[in-house]
């Protein structure tokens, strides 16, 4: 493996790490169960406006608003004549989005809290998909804008990341865990591309060096 892709590569590993022991934790440690509701309670605005607020957000996480999102990356990315980030950002997207969904089948377990009332989460709410699909959007414009824009995209899409996260807390449908767990499964497939995309740079130029090893000659 190159050198440039073993720092990915290795973040890439510590994020399924944390998203296994996350997704353990909140299934099955009744302190870890606590402190999630208890931390829900301080985003939970009964009789609010948030509600309305939050309900708008949160249109940013949803199907109809991730596909043109990434189609206009995978543009930009072939428009700049960068086939293999167009597959990235694709791969960031579709990766990220359908390990959720899968995750949110094999994980449904009712986690009752009796401090929330009737505001408890649906059995199927880790991790979050919202939370996902706008952080995979914003992982996928990393890979194609030109580098001089990368730091304002990552600001715009940490926001992003920030209001969708809190306003789906702010509904109650998901707990903290929900939306930490939706950012790992992102940071695992953003951190693992970037590892694939630098370790496929450096085939082209090895396979054009010529063979070190000595012609043999048949005359």
């Amino acid at each position: 493996m190159p050198r440039r892709a073993i720092a990915p590569f290795a973040a890439c590993l510590a994020c399924v790490g944390a998203f296994l022991v996350l997704a353990i934790a909140v299934h099955r440690v009744d302190a870890v169960q606590h402190l999630d509701a208890e931390l829900l309670l301080r985003f939970l605005e009964p009789g609010s406006r948030s509600g309305s607020v939050s309900a708008g957000i949160v249109v940013l996480g949803d199907l109809g608003v991730l596909l043109p999102l990434l189609a206009v990356a995978c543009g930009i990315a072939l428009l700049r004549g960068r086939p293999r980030q167009a597959m990235a950002a694709f791969a960031v997207v579709a990766g990220a989005n359908l390990t959720t969904q899968l995750f949110k089948v094999a994980l449904a377990h009712p986690r009752v809290q009796t401090m929330l009332g009737m505001e408890q989460i649906a059995d199927n709410s880790f991790p979050s998909g919202h939370t996902t699909a706008v952080a995979s959007a914003a992982v996928a414009y990393l890979f194609v804008v030109p580098r001089k824009w990368r730091a304002a995209v990552l600001v715009c899409g940490a926001l992003a990341v920030v209001a969708v996260g809190c306003s789906v807390m702010a509904l109650s449908w998901h707990f903290p865990s929900d939306v930490l767990g939706g950012i790992l499964v992102v940071a695992a497939w953003g951190f693992g591309t970037l590892a694939g995309l630098r370790a496929a740079e450096v085939l082209p130029a090895r396979r054009a060096q010529p063979s070190s090893r000595p012609a043999i000659s048949v005359k």
